[in-house]
Protein backbone atom coordinates (compact mmCIF):
# COMPACT_ATOMS: atom_id res chain seq x y z
CA UNK A 1 0.00 0.00 0.00
CA UNK A 2 1.28 3.44 -0.83
CA UNK A 3 1.76 6.02 1.91
CA UNK A 4 -0.92 8.66 2.00
CA UNK A 5 0.06 11.99 0.57
CA UNK A 6 -1.71 15.02 1.98
CA UNK A 7 -4.22 16.21 -0.60
CA UNK A 8 -2.94 19.78 -0.59
CA UNK A 9 0.40 18.44 -1.89
CA UNK A 10 -1.14 16.39 -4.69
CA UNK A 11 -1.08 17.97 -8.14
CA UNK A 12 -4.49 19.06 -9.44
CA UNK A 13 -4.42 16.29 -12.06
CA UNK A 14 -3.36 13.47 -9.69
CA UNK A 15 -5.51 10.35 -10.26
CA UNK A 16 -6.03 9.77 -6.52
CA UNK A 17 -7.97 13.04 -6.04
CA UNK A 18 -11.73 12.54 -5.93
CA UNK A 19 -12.19 15.22 -8.61
CA UNK A 20 -10.23 13.07 -11.08
CA UNK A 21 -11.94 9.79 -10.24
CA UNK A 22 -14.92 9.91 -12.58
CA UNK A 23 -17.32 9.90 -9.61
CA UNK A 24 -20.27 12.28 -9.97
CA UNK A 25 -19.96 15.74 -8.45
CA UNK A 26 -22.90 15.00 -6.12
CA UNK A 27 -21.10 12.02 -4.60
CA UNK A 28 -17.80 13.92 -4.44
CA UNK A 29 -19.48 16.76 -2.53
CA UNK A 30 -21.00 14.28 -0.08
CA UNK A 31 -17.67 12.51 0.43
CA UNK A 32 -15.83 15.81 0.94
CA UNK A 33 -18.43 16.77 3.54
CA UNK A 34 -17.45 13.59 5.40
CA UNK A 35 -13.77 14.57 5.21
CA UNK A 36 -12.54 12.47 2.28
CA UNK A 37 -10.33 13.88 -0.47
CA UNK A 38 -8.73 10.80 -2.10
CA UNK A 39 -9.79 7.40 -3.39
CA UNK A 40 -7.11 5.72 -1.31
CA UNK A 41 -8.85 7.03 1.83
CA UNK A 42 -11.22 4.07 1.35
CA UNK A 43 -8.56 1.36 1.01
CA UNK A 44 -8.87 0.02 4.54
CA UNK A 45 -12.64 0.46 4.85
CA UNK A 46 -15.20 -2.27 4.36
CA UNK A 47 -18.39 -1.69 2.40
CA UNK A 48 -20.34 -1.64 5.68
CA UNK A 49 -18.07 1.06 7.12
CA UNK A 50 -18.48 3.22 4.02
CA UNK A 51 -22.27 2.80 4.06
CA UNK A 52 -22.35 4.03 7.67
CA UNK A 53 -20.95 7.40 6.58
CA UNK A 54 -23.48 10.23 6.40
CA UNK A 55 -25.07 10.71 2.96
CA UNK A 56 -23.42 7.64 1.39
CA UNK A 57 -25.75 5.33 -0.52
CA UNK A 58 -25.17 2.00 -2.25
CA UNK A 59 -24.85 3.91 -5.55
CA UNK A 60 -22.08 6.06 -4.06
CA UNK A 61 -20.38 2.96 -2.67
CA UNK A 62 -20.51 1.30 -6.10
CA UNK A 63 -19.04 4.46 -7.69
CA UNK A 64 -16.21 4.50 -5.12
CA UNK A 65 -15.37 0.84 -5.66
CA UNK A 66 -15.46 1.15 -9.46
CA UNK A 67 -13.26 4.26 -9.38
CA UNK A 68 -10.85 2.54 -6.99
CA UNK A 69 -10.55 -0.43 -9.37
CA UNK A 70 -9.71 1.95 -12.25
CA UNK A 71 -7.16 3.90 -10.21
CA UNK A 72 -3.59 3.62 -11.44
CA UNK A 73 -1.18 5.62 -9.30
CA UNK A 74 2.02 7.07 -10.74
CA UNK A 75 5.03 4.85 -10.06
CA UNK A 76 6.60 7.25 -7.53
CA UNK A 77 3.41 7.06 -5.38
CA UNK A 78 3.58 3.28 -4.83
Amino acid sequence: MSPHIESEFLPKDHPDRLENSGISKLFIDRLRFSGFTRLTDFDDMSDAEILRLPNVSRRALRAIREARERLVLPINDH
